[in-house]
């Protein structure tokens, strides 16, 4: 029996015995917990990280001297050109190119929906490649259980993203112009439309339009011009036969009767009349009366509707009805041509009339004309300038995807974090035990100095009883400490095992 008394210990020492009496909870929460956080550090399948970085990088050439027809801001275009890559249709194309999970059994589909799920992008500042949400640059990041396939995927991933925009711009110049050429041949079709219906008008209103109202109006001077000359002309033609008509009356067609005053019929009539009373029938006065009389009745009867005798013999007769029908062919020419040209001065005067009526028909038809026209030079300039920003486009002269980091082979996994979990495993096993001392201290009513004894008053300890062990005792403890060695050594190779295999 041990006759001296311990007196208890303060601060840190006064744990000392507790920690003795709970080593067991030690030993083995906190190695169970650092050994299942190795464990499970290093047996998760790992994912290794590959980072590009892509910058939209504006167009060298001033806007002022190419005009881009693909317009649109950074952060739209590089959403626009997110969608469209991050599809499941065009990852499927790249999966049939490179396979990122050779061997895992998973359908492309399933392949798809892998890549998008370990596939982030942020938007990072161009320069130090920090997080910054509004910034030209973006950071694409894939994780993969292969560093190099992760590598090559990321690398593939961002060059798809320089090439569909390369192909998206040059689409949507192509798409500009080609609208612009549709629409410059529609408003070409609708003039050539606008030229057949002038062509009509101008084929259907003749010479009343508009443009021909000098013309019209020269036309009727000129006419009235020639018109006033032939009248008199006709005029000195209608003299000139008036005075024939009367030199051929006083001229006897025949050469008998061309003498004396033997020309008029009632004074042959007359004469032979007085020449009867006063002679005989047989008298040379009375016969030559009756030969005259019934010459000028021949003459009288012979007269044709021109008032010309046609079987006359008199020269001088035939040499006056000659100048009389020239007279009267000509007077008939000048008049007919008088006709035609008071027809041309009214049809001239009639063209006029019509053509304030025609104006304001063939004004609405220029104006339209005049509309398409400024249309189709509009068009015809954007046209150009879209052909050449189309050219611009294919010479990748406009904002264009720059890559400004490549996808490099990760040398550490980035899942799991098998510092932090190997830490947190720590933690974890040492916070557990110290609930376990705690708790089974707590709950243990057994004396071992004074201040686990009840207030007795005044009275003091004179001696304390050691816990002595038998050899059922030391040999229980033995087999316990060799169970929990073994268990430990165990557990340590098959930690150490996974750790190598995931190491090699």
């Amino acid at each position: 029996m041990n006759t001296s008394v311990s007196t208890p210990e303060t601060g840190l020492g006064g744990y000392a015995p507790i920690l003795r009496r709970r080593a067991t909870y030690i030993a083995v929460i906190a190695p169970l917990f650092i050994l299942l956080a190795v464990y499970l550090s290093f047996s998760l399948t790992p994912l290794y990280e590959s980072t590009a970085t892509i910058l939209l990088e504006p167009s060298s050439v001033d806007p002022k001297v190419v005009t881009t027809t693909v317009t649109s801001y950074s952060n739209q275009q590089i959403e626009i050109v997110q969608g469209r890559v991050m599809s499941e249709e065009t990852l499927k194309q790249m999966i049939k190119e490179y396979d990122p999970y050779p061997g895992s059994g998973l359908s492309p589909h399933q392949k798809a929906e892998r890549i998008l799920s370990n596939t982030t992008i942020e938007r990072v500042d161009a320069v130090t490649l920090k997080p910054l949400q509004e910034s030209n640059a973006f950071s694409l990041h894939y994780r993969n259980p292969n560093n190099d396939r992760a590598a090559e995927v990321t690398a593939r991933l961002g060059g798809l993203f320089l090439t569909y925009n390369q192909k998206s711009r040059q689409q949507a110049a192509q798409q500009a112009a080609q609208f612009l050429f549709k629409q410059a041949a529609d408003v070409s079709r609708d003039m050539h439309a606008i030229d057949d219906e002038i062509k009509a008008f101008k084929n259907q209103h003749g010479d009343s339009l508009p443009e021909d109202v000098g013309r019209n109006n020269a036309s009727i001077d000129r006419e009235q011009h020639d018109l006033e000359n032939l009248q008199q002309e006709i005029a000195r033609v209608e003299e000139k036969e008036s005075l024939l008509a009367v030199q051929l009356s006083q001229t006897s067609p025949s050469m008998i009767t061309n003498a004396g005053d033997m020309t008029d019929l009632p004074t042959v009539r007359a004469k032979l009349a007085e020449a009867q009373q006063r002679y005989t029938p047989d008298h040379p006065e009375v016969k030559r009366l009756k030969q005259a009389l019934q010459q000028l009745s021949v003459e009288q009867a012979a007269v044709g509707r021109n008032g010309i005798v046609a079987n006359a013999n008199n020269p001088m007769y035939m040499t006056t009805a000659s100048q009389l029908q020239s007279a009267r062919k000509e007077l008939a020419q000048l008049r007919s041509e008088a006709a035609r040209k008071t027809a041309l001065i009214n049809q001239y005067e009639g063209l006029l009339r019509k053509t304030p009526g025609v104006e304001r028909e063939y004004a609405d038809i220029q104006r339209r004309r005049t509309s398409l026209q400024g249309t189709y030079q509009a068009i015809q300039d954007k046209l150009q300038n879209a052909q050449i920003a189309q050219n611009f486009e294919a010479a990748q002269g406009g904002e264009r995807f720059t890559l400004i980091r490549a996808p490099i082979p990760a040398s550490r996994p980035v899942y799991p974090n098998r510092i932090g979990l190997i830490l947190l495993g720590v933690v974890l096993g040492g916070l557990f035990s110290a609930i376990a001392v705690a708790v089974a201290e707590s709950s243990d009513a057994n004396i071992r100095d004074v201040r686990d004894l009840p207030k007795i008053g005044d009275g003091l300890v004179l001696a304390s009883i050691p816990r002595i062990l038998n050899t059922r005792d030391r040999r229980r403890r033995r087999f316990a400490f060799a169970s929990w060695a073994v268990a430990y050594a165990a557990a340590i190779l098959v930690v150490g095992a996974t750790v190598v295999s995931a190491i090699q």
